[in-house]
């Protein structure tokens, strides 16, 4: 334990860098949710997410490093933290994002264990995102760990979100001009009694190029007692449905994985107006019998309009309003161990499922330095959310009241601001206030600062 958080610092300053996936406390990352949140990028948006760093080495016989360590403060919890990035002859690269923190609730996304040894007070650390890949204009592979974001417009996504914990998985992305497809394998996690959970994914979208995305996509989840890699699932065009059904996976029987099924659609009727949709199918109810019990579909949607009010080369202003819906037993299975959870937290939407929520919003940036938000909505969330109970299995796929049991009703009023007063030192204030049927209205206060030292060279 002696040299843990020196080892960490290390290899944050030395090891690998300038890679595709962002840290999304990086000013690089908020800046593009900013820009895809009103379309301005549209050609470089995609349904198969989260954003990435644009390829931007020209000189192909050379390594470029971009490394950078930085300490995080909010309130009274720190993180340490370094980034490193590497770009080789033009089309490799590999990247690292450790981090080291005193208080393992404070910080977003983190799944690191406490300790009870601290050093300098820091008593956790994990790294966060690190992998190797390869990218060109048509062609993605990358292995590594980090998160997948899958689903149409900013926040809504269902099953597959960007405030996960992260993941190990394997990546394979085609460009084929207005078809664009994406396949990820990887294991998340090992539970008791010896269960190793594994997830799997392909999708694909057709891009117009002017104004309409349409994407498919299916996500499994699967696990099993000591259970390996299944190689079916290895296959990127195969179907889960087809494989399960005719015992072509390495657990024969239909109860050791769970699909869900997503159509998703991204939409520009005007230039200053985007409109985001996702439609998700977790379990299908088709028998007539299975109706005639009283049998619901297990299902999820979710749907987002942007209206850009100012979009000059000096602002960017927009209002927004979104509506989330995750059905009651969407995202368990009869299995729990093939719930859409990763240590003990939603794979998708942070509030897992059984829920609903809707918001207005309007979200300003400078272009430049500053940007910020404000929010005000209602959620509602019933006990069988898995946000509660992670690994629990389903009771039934009944229809009920929803949201099911003792039923949480939120108002919120929210918002943030973030300054970079110099390009290594940013500033950040939040503020949530809730008022809720089951609680004391409450007020929280959040005031960080973040400050890095960045360091980039060429080895040629």
């Amino acid at each position: 334990m002696k040299y843990f958080f020196s080892l960490y610092l290390f290899l944050s300053i030395f090891s690998e860098g300038n890679a595709q996936e962002i840290p999304t406390e990086f000013f690089e990352f908020k800046k593009q949710k900013y820009l895809n949140n009103a379309g301005k990028e549209w050609k470089e948006t995609s349904l198969f997410g989260p954003a990435r760093t644009r390829l931007h080495h020209d000189e192909s016989d050379s390594l470029l490093i971009e490394t950078r360590m930085g300490l995080f403060s909010k309130n009274e919890s720190l993180a340490l933290y370094g980034y490193a990035h590497f770009t080789f002859k033009k089309y490799f690269y590999a990247y690292l994002y450790p981090r080291i923190v005193n208080d393992v609730s404070a910080f977003d996304r983190y799944s690191g264990i406490p300790r009870e040894i601290e050093r300098g007070g820091l008593n956790s650390g994990e790294t966060d995102l690190s992998g190797i890949g390869f990218q060109n204009d048509w062609l993605l592979f990358q292995i590594g760990r980090g998160r997948q974001s899958w689903g149409a417009g900013e926040e809504i996504q269902l099953a597959l979100g960007e405030n996960s914990p992260a993941y190990e998985y394997t990546l394979l992305g085609l460009d084929f001009g207005k078809i664009r497809v994406k396949y990820l394998h990887g294991f998340l996690e090992s539970i008791s009694p010896n269960i190793n959970r594994y997830i799997t994914a392909r999708g694909l979208e057709w891009f117009t190029r002017e104004n309409l995305i349409i994407g498919l996509s299916e996500t499994v989840i699967y696990s099993g007692e000591n259970r390996p890699i299944d190689l079916a699932y290895l296959n990127p065009i195969s179907n889960h449905l087809e494989m399960e059904l005719n015992d072509r996976l390495n657990t024969i029987g239909t109860g050791s994985a769970n699909g869900v099924w997503q159509l998703s659609v991204d939409y520009k009727p005007f230039q200053n107006f985007r409109l985001s949709g996702n439609l998700l199918y977790d379990e299908f109810v088709l028998d007539k019998i299975q109706f005639e019990q009283g049998k619901e579909n297990g299902k999820a949607y979710s749907l987002k309009g942007v209206y850009t009010i100012s979009n000059t080369n000096k602002r960017l202003l927009m209002i927004y309003s979104s509506f989330v819906k995750v059905g009651t037993p969407t995202f368990r299975h009869g299995s729990g161990s093939n719930n859409f959870v990763q240590r003990n937290k939603p794979l998708g939407w942070k509030y897992g499922s059984d829920g609903q929520a809707f918001k207005l919003g309007l979200q300003f940036f400078n272009l430049k330095n500053l940007m910020g938000q404000i929010e005000f909505g209602q959620r509602a969330m019933g006990e069988e959310s898995i946000l509660f109970r992670p690994y629990d299995d389903y009771a039934d796929y009944l229809a009920g009241p929803f949201p099911s049991g003792l039923v949480e009703e939120i108002i919120f009023f929210s918002g943030e601001c973030q300054w970079w007063w110099k390009t290594t030192i940013s500033v950040l204030g939040q503020f949530e206030w809730t008022s809720s049927n089951l609680a004391e209205t409450e007020m929280a206060y959040t005031l960080g600062i973040d400050i890095y030292y960045p360091h980039d060279f060429w080895i040629k």
